[in-house]
C-alpha cells in the first residue's frame, strides 16, 4: 500500500495519460461492475420488513423513503449507464449516500420512539463501498468520510446519552470499518492502475503488430526496386479496378510498356546499369501516370503496365508519347547509354447500350499484342489495339 502511494506520488501523466486513463475507468471498470451497485438495492429493500416491528406508526414513511429512493437511484443509475456512461461514478456516489442518509434517517426516527438498535444497517454500505463498489478512491474516501460524519451527527449524540459504553465500543468498531474500507479501496485503486498499464503496453503492441503487419502486407505488393506494385497487386486489385471503369464515364485502358533491347544492357554493362535503367523508366512511367492511372505495375523484369479508368484514346496516347519521349532523354554518361521503350496502347471498345466490356485479361492481351507489334516495328515506337 504504502509502496503505491510511494510512486503515485512520483508518477506524472500528462493530459493525454488522464483521459485515457478515465475512458478505461468508465469501459473496462465502471460499465462492466455497473450491475452489481444494483444489488445493494434488493437488500436496502428487505429492511423494509423491519421497519415494521421498530418503527411502528412511522414504518410508512420509512418504507416510502426507501422506495422512493430506490426508484430515483436505480432510474438514475440506468439513464445514466446508457446515455452517458462517464457519469457513473457520479451516479453510484449518488446512490450509495442516498441509501445511507436514508438509514440513518431511518435509525433517527426509530431512536426518536426508544428504540436504540435499529442504527447498525449503514455499516453494510461502508462494507459494499470497499469489496463491490468499483469507485476511484477520492470518490471511495468522500463517501467513506461522509457516512462516518453522517452517523456521528445524526446517531452518536442520542445513543451517547442512550448508553455512553455502548456507542463507545459501537464507535470503535465502525472506525475500524472506515479504515478497512478505505484500504480495500486504496488496494483497489492499485489493481485498477495496474490493469490500465497492462492495458497500455498490450495496446501499444497490438498497435505496433497492425502497423508491422500493415508495412509487411504493402512490402508483398511492392516492387523493392521500383517501388512500382507488382503482378499480385494486380491480381488482388483487378475486380476493383473493373467495378472502378464501369462507375467511369470513360473505358478502361492501359499501356504496356517494354525496355527495349534490355538484355544486351545487362550483358555488356551488367545487372547493377541495368537496375538504374529499370529504376529511371519506372520514374518517368511514375510521373506520367501517376496521377491518372488506376495502377503501376512493374508487370516483368523490364516491362511495366499502367492501367487508366479515365482516359479516352487520344489522352492514352498523349501519355504514351510523353513516357516514349522522356525515356529516350535518360542518359548515363559514364557508360554512354541511352535506352529506348516499345509501348502498346489498348482501350477497351466499350458499349454501355449493350454493357458489353472486356475483362483486364483480355485488355491486357491486347496491349501485349500491340507490345509485340511495336517491336516488329523497330521499337522505340508505340502500336495500339
Amino acid at each position: 500500500m504504502f509502496d503505491y502511494l510511494k510512486g503515485a506520488a512520483k508518477i506524472h501523466r500528462t493530459e493525454y495519460t488522464y483521459w485515457r486513463f478515465k475512458h478505461f475507468h468508465i469501459n473496462h471498470v465502471m460499465l462492466p461492475y455497473s450491475g452489481f451497485v444494483l444489488s445493494v438495492i434488493p437488500i436496502y429493500l428487505l429492511f423494509g420488513y423491519l421497519d415494521y416491528q421498530h418503527l411502528y406508526a412511522d414504518a410508512w414513511l420509512a418504507t416510502m423513503t426507501r422506495f422512493v429512493f430506490s426508484f430515483l437511484c436505480v432510474a438514475f443509475l440506468l439513464i445514466l449507464k446508457r446515455y452517458s456512461p462517464k457519469h457513473l461514478d457520479f451516479a453510484e456516489l449518488t446512490l450509495v449516500l442516498c441509501v445511507y442518509w436514508s438509514l440513518t434517517y431511518i435509525g433517527q426516527m426509530a431512536m426518536e420512539q426508544g428504540d436504540f438498535n435499529y442504527q447498525s444497517g449503514g455499516i453494510l454500505v461502508m462494507a459494499y463501498i470497499g469489496a463491490l463498489s468499483r469507485l476511484p478512491f477520492k470518490a471511495s474516501f468522500f463517501a467513506l468520510t461522509f457516512m462516518a460524519i453522517c452517523y456521528t451527527v445524526m446517531i452518536t449524540p442520542m445513543r451517547l446519552e442512550h448508553d455512553f459504553a455502548e456507542e463507545i465500543d459501537r464507535l470503535s468498531i465502525m472506525l475500524a470499518i472506515y479504515f478497512m474500507c478505505l484500504i480495500a479501496c486504496l488496494r483497489r485503486e492499485s489493481e485498477t492502475h495496474k490493469s490500465f498499464e497492462q492495458f497500455c503496453q498490450i495496446r501499444s503492441q497490438q498497435l505496433r503488430l497492425r502497423a508491422s503487419q500493415s508495412k509487411l502486407a504493402l512490402q508483398a505488393v511492392t516492387d523493392p526496386l521500383t517501388e512500382l506494385k507488382n503482378r499480385l497487386y494486380l491480381t488482388q486489385n483487378s475486380s476493383l479496378l473493373m467495378q472502378n471503369a464501369k462507375q467511369s464515364d470513360k473505358a478502361l485502358s492501359l499501356l504496356m510498356i517494354d525496355i527495349d533491347n534490355f538484355k544486351s544492357i545487362n550483358d555488356s554493362y551488367g545487372h547493377q546499369v541495368g537496375d538504374n535503367v529499370i529504376y529511371g523508366v519506372a520514374q518517368i512511367i511514375r510521373q506520367y501516370c501517376g496521377r491518372y492511372t488506376g495502377m503501376n505495375i512493374r508487370y516483368g523484369g523490364e516491362e511495366f503496365l499502367s492501367v487508366f479508368y479515365c482516359f479516352d484514346k487520344d489522352q492514352l496516347l498523349s501519355v504514351a508519347e510523353s513516357i516514349l519521349n522522356d525515356v529516350a532523354k535518360l542518359y548515363w554518361a559514364d557508360k554512354d547509354l541511352r535506352v529506348t521503350v516499345s509501348i502498346g496502347a489498348a482501350i477497351d471498345k466499350f458499349n454501355a447500350a449493350d454493357d458489353k466490356s472486356l475483362s483486364l485479361n483480355e485488355l491486357i492481351g491486347h496491349g501485349d499484342s500491340a507490345l509485340y507489334r511495336a517491336k516488329k516495328s523497330g521499337k522505340n515506337c508505340i502500336e495500339t489495339n
